[in-house]
């Protein structure tokens, strides 16, 4: 069997691109992901329209996100004086 062959049964191989329309633009919307779960994940959050957004309660424009983590990561990058609900969340190290 031949290498493109054995890369074609192993459904881990990339690229994943979805074939979806991008809401937004009407337009096809091709993203590309190297592995399966992360395509999927892109069509649940992007291409659902019954998934609710979450939305930055400080900031003066509109702005939403797809997934609560999204949120929190602008939350520490733009807003980083304000205290929020898993801002100190521990990364890495020991528990003590």
């Amino acid at each position: 069997m031949s290498p493109s062959e054995l890369m074609a049964r192993n459904s881990q191989t990339g690229p994943h691109r979805c074939g979806r329309t991008n809401p937004t633009t009407g337009k096809p919307c091709n993203a590309v992901f190297s592995r399966p779960y992360d395509l999927t994940r892109h069509e649940d959050t992007i291409h659902n329209v019954r998934k609710q957004k979450v939305r930055c309660a400080l900031c003066v424009e509109d702005k939403t996100f797809s997934r609560s983590d999204a949120l929190t990561r602008h939350m520490r990058v733009v807003h980083p004086e304000v205290d929020f609900p898993g801002k100190h969340r521990r990364r890495g190290g020991s528990r003590g």
